[in-house]
């Protein structure tokens, strides 16, 4: 069951299941789910990723890439900085709004469709249970030609679903919003 905007919104003020909601989203939402901002880019300045299978087939290892900022939302600019997505580019990006969790909601995340007609990949996900924290996607520019994006723009939606029994809080390394693990360490 995904929970309608009034309980989203309700959650909010509550027990701020989302923290620094743009203005459109809680004075005009529409849908069932609201808009998150583009608040950072990231290059990855370097490789060597790996991820090792747990148990007797590996020792449950991985390192992510190394990134540096290329922009960030500020909260208080009359005007936000745009970044060009060239033709083929890949970046890490993160949104403003930090999400909370609670243990019986499963958010979906979903690009808005004003990025892929712009030819812009927006790969994203579902958010565990327990995560709290900024949300971190992959976006890669599939055309031959340039896109601008202005840091704050809304780039993604997020929809909420009723879990029905059990869940597990996440207890992963990216918790708080962390963008990549670039050293080695243990999976949890």
């Amino acid at each position: 069951m995904v929970i309608g905007i009034n309980e989203i919104l309700r959650r909010v003020k509550k027990e701020k299941l989302i923290e620094n909601l743009g203005s459109r989203e809680l004075k005009n939402p529409e849908g069932v789910g609201v808009d998150l901002r583009l608040g950072e880019v990231h290059k990855i300045i370097s490789g060597g990723a790996f991820i090792e299978a747990d148990g007797k087939a590996g020792l449950g290892k991985r390192k992510g890439v190394k990134t540096k900022i290329v922009a960030a939302f500020r909260p208080r600019a009359k005007k936000q900085k745009e970044v060009v997505i060239k033709s083929g580019e890949y970046y890490l990006v993160s949104t403003v709004e930090k999400i909370n969790t609670p243990l019986d909601l499963l958010p979906l995340i979903e690009s808005r469709t004003s990025l892929f007609r712009a030819g812009l990949l927006l790969i994203c996900t579902k958010v565990q249970p327990g995560y709290k924290g900024t949300l971190t996607m992959g976006l890669k520019n599939l055309f031959d030609f340039e896109v601008k994006l202005q840091m704050g723009a809304r780039i993604c939606n997020i929809a909420f679903f009723k879990i029905e029994g059990n869940s597990v809080s996440y207890r992963g390394q990216h918790q708080g919003g962390r963008i990549s693990p670039h050293e080695e360490e243990q999976q949890v």
